[in-house]
């Protein structure tokens, strides 16, 4: 390029280059200020002041002298090549200040300089993970990948955006890529960590949480998560002590603080539970993890006041109900008048709380409202039979018009708890009642049911580790059948049903032709008792007001409180606890004894 100058300029421009070169740039910048000063459209001064302001570490500021010089001679190579250094630079710097809009603009100016450009890839890809928006973040960051496959960073944020999608197969490849270029890269051992905890690879997950503290032993988010992948192995004692290394240092972790609450609910300790949580609340009062977490303990503790309360946090504070809220929330019923309204109840979780909840119809009814329920398809016929429902819709299909909506669990916080003791309120189809009346009737004794395991859900770590830690198995069962005076009757649907081929117990199995729960309810009525672990058979016989024993785990769900042999929601139901993790034997031993002294 050839610049005309006059002999005065081009002397004063040596002094300012030496200057700068020699790392005075308090006397470069003044020279070049003054030269900018004699004649602003010199695109060789702005463009030095936009060197000079990458060397300060202005980075902004440098891409506003460098586009300047580039306006006013387009084919400026080097200028073009500067501004592409200070476009990603200003992009991180706007990174660390927060303000992701800037940042974004710089990384987009940087690709338009440089489409292929690996570290505006990057950081598009960096600034869209924390919108919270991995999709886009994933697209930007396979950009970024595409010029450096072994771009360590772009790899560990790759993997960040495929985890918090939950496409944790494509997280761990990439994460552990980088960790084969990086050993000591925490974040990556730590987002491994995550990816093999939603995989439900616990050992592995707790084995990556592990390595992300050997290297960082003070890193409170890895150890947050070994705690969780303890606890969710069923070793909350583990869990808890490691969240309390956490809160000697940090006493006031949020985070520490929630995960401790839930591993305290773990230990059967609702109250200790209570406490940390109220604490957690305190710190972040728009925590809704605290305030769910919270809700369970309160409820456990029958603070049903305040538990129905908190519990609407469930939607954002639990992670297994995030984005499960389907209904349009402007039409959500909170307490008006129903009088000649459409209101539309929906079940939003399993098939227990579809079975415990659908009670509340009837004062729904009984305010003058026309009830509607969407209920799971095994569900629908036996949910029309509750009092005050009109309609019921199998879930996924078309909902005819309403006025109103409500998620079926919402309603005692709106209606109170008036309604628990109002049970039978399901009842079977009469005529399949009295065809099983007919087909029972040589059987002797007392007819018992019998159910040992609850559904296994495989998608999801933690409650995979509950179903477990909830269930039996039919040889653990055993000692009941040697009961005499009794025909026991299998209630066992889903995979645990297989151990009866071959078992060799007096068991009667006709489940094989139950479609659904209208079935299972007409077979329940025919039985004199059902002995259920916690799954929906239990709230099914609780319903149609049939004695049921519940075989309850030590680290039992909020809905059947602590210390209670009881319930309010089934006045038939009775309790049988472990007195501590793991030990089946007593409460079954108690049940047989139960048992006999019923046969006497």
């Amino acid at each position: 390029m050839t610049i005309v100058s006059s002999q005065q300029r081009t002397e004063d421009l040596r002094n300012a280059l030496r200057h700068h070169m020699e790392g005075r740039y308090d006397e470069a910048e003044r020279i070049y200020l003054h030269l900018h000063e004699q004649n602003k459209e010199d695109e060789e001064v702005l463009y030095l002041i936009g060197v000079l302001c990458c060397d300060l570490g202005i980075f902004p500021q440098a891409c506003r002298f460098l586009e300047q010089a580039l306006s006013l001679v387009p084919g400026f190579p080097e200028a073009a090549r500067q501004l592409l250094i200070a476009a990603k630079s200003a992009g991180m710097a706007h990174i660390g200040t927060g303000d992701l809009a800037q940042a974004d603009h710089a990384f987009k100016r940087a690709l338009e300089l440089a489409p292929n450009d690996r570290d505006a890839w990057r950081g598009r890809g960096q600034i869209a993970l924390m919108r919270a928006k991995p999709e886009p973040a994933q697209v930007f960051l396979e950009r970024a990948l595409q010029q450096d496959g072994n771009d360590v960073d772009s790899l560990n944020w790759h993997g960040l955006a495929c985890l918090q999608q939950k496409n944790y197969a494509m997280a761990r490849n990439s994460l552990e890529h980088a960790i084969a270029l990086k050993p000591d890269l925490v974040q990556a051992h730590n987002n491994l960590g995550l990816s093999f905890l939603g995989m439900g690879q616990l050992a592995k997950a707790e084995q990556s949480f592990r390595n992300a503290l050997q290297l960082a032993p003070d890193d409170s988010g890895a150890r947050i998560n070994l705690a969780n992948a303890m606890r969710v192995q069923g070793r909350a004692l583990e869990a808890r002590e490691q969240l309390e290394q956490v809160l000697l240092a940090e006493p006031d972790s949020v985070e520490a603080l929630n995960n401790l609450g839930a591993a305290l609910q773990d230990l059967g300790l609702p109250v200790e539970a209570h406490g940390r949580l109220t604490r957690a609340l305190t710190l972040a009062p728009t925590s809704p993890q605290a305030r769910w977490n919270l809700a369970l303990s309160q409820l456990a503790l029958a603070d049903y006041a305040n538990g129905w309360a908190n519990f609407e946090a469930r939607w954002e504070g639990c992670a297994n109900l995030q984005g499960a809220y389907s209904k349009p929330r402007e039409r959500a019923w909170h307490g008006a008048n129903l009088h000649g309204k459409t209101l539309l109840l929906w079940a939003e979780q399993g098939f227990g709380d579809t079975l415990q909840f659908i009670r509340f119809a009837r004062p729904l009814a009984a305010r003058g409202a026309t009830v509607i329920v969407e209920a799971q398809e095994e569900l629908v016929r036996l949910c029309a039979s509750a009092p005050g429902v009109a309609q019921v819709v199998m879930r996924g299909q078309p909902l005819p018009d309403y006025d109103f909506h409500c998620p079926l669990m919402s309603l005692p916080g709106l209606l109170g708890s008036q309604s628990f003791l109002d049970t039978p309120y399901l009842h079977a189809d009469a005529s399949r009642i009295e065809d099983w009346h007919t087909r029972l009737a040589g059987y002797a004794g007392r007819k018992v049911g019998l159910v040992w395991a609850g559904k296994s859900r495989l998608e999801n770590a933690e409650l995979h580790a509950i179903d477990k830690r909830r269930s039996v198995t039919l040889k653990q069962l055993a000692p009941l059948l040697e009961v005499p005076g009794m025909s026991f009757f299998s209630l066992q649907k889903g995979t645990p049903a297989g151990e009866l081929t071959g078992a060799g117990l007096s068991i009667h199995d006709y489940s094989a032709q139950w479609q659904d729960f209208g079935d299972t309810a007409a077979f329940v009525a025919n039985l004199d008792l059902v002995i259920s672990v916690d799954t929906a058979v239990a709230h099914l016989a609780g319903a149609l007001g049939k004695p049921v024993w519940l075989l309850n785990r030590f680290d039992s769900c909020w809905r059947w409180g602590i210390d209670r042999v009881d319930t309010p929601w089934y006045p038939l139901l009775r309790q049988f606890r472990q007195p501590r993790h793991g030990d089946w034997e007593s409460p079954i031993g108690a049940i047989r004894q139960a048992l006999m002294a019923t046969e006497d």
